[in-house]
């Protein structure tokens, strides 16, 4: 099984992390401080089950994550990405793959619309803040989530500072796991629930 390894040069590397926290401290609907880890992302990969057919990633930014799930993404997949900042829809635009689908807004605002052109998925992964949102907005993300996904499908929330999310999570999948990734900066939570 692949990991996903940063191939950027240290210099190039810090440029990009520089221009991220830039553009985080500037947009207040942005909850990182800092972009995921490739610990992050390899603890979210190995969790993936084969093959992936239909994902949906909430709050891309940049796009890290989003390159690691194409590479796992079947050849005539499709993943559909929901990201509010317009900078970051700007680098996302950047990567080259008629594979995936970039919708701009907020996921809370998108999730309700009948977008996606595809009956049911695989996989949905979401790094939005959701200590952001009102307790009615991240209910029914989760519902909806839970309705998309196919029996067995894994929505997983990642780059988490608090285990907000488990409790929500719980009341709509039954279960769910987490994880603490103590090697991201700063540390944060993993969380995986699968639908019955």
């Amino acid at each position: 099984m692949d990991t996903y390894h940063n191939t950027l040069s240290p210099i190039h590397n810090l440029r990009k992390r520089a221009k991220f926290f830039k553009n985080a401290i500037l947009d207040r609907n942005v909850g990182a401080v800092s972009k995921s880890s490739k610990y992050v992302i390899n603890n979210v990969l190995k969790r993936l089950k084969q093959p992936l057919q239909i994902v949906i990633e909430f709050g891309p930014g940049d796009g890290p994550m989003t390159k690691a799930l194409l590479k796992r993404l079947s050849p005539d997949g499709k993943l559909l990405v929901i990201e509010s900042n317009v900078k970051f829809v700007e680098e996302l635009r950047k990567i080259d793959d008629e594979r995936l689908h970039i919708v701009e807004g907020n996921v809370q605002d998108i999730i309700s619309k009948d977008i996606y052109g595809f009956e049911k998925v695989d996989l949905v992964v979401s790094s939005i803040p959701f200590s952001f949102l009102k307790p009615s907005e991240r209910i029914n993300i989760v519902k909806i989530t839970n309705k998309l996904l196919i029996s067995g499908g894994s929505f997983i929330i990642f780059h988490q500072y608090s285990r907000l999310m488990a409790k929500t999570l719980r009341q709509v999948f039954g279960s769910v796991s987490v994880i603490l990734e103590p090697r991201n900066f700063p540390p944060c939570f993993i969380l995986e629930a699968n639908k019955k």
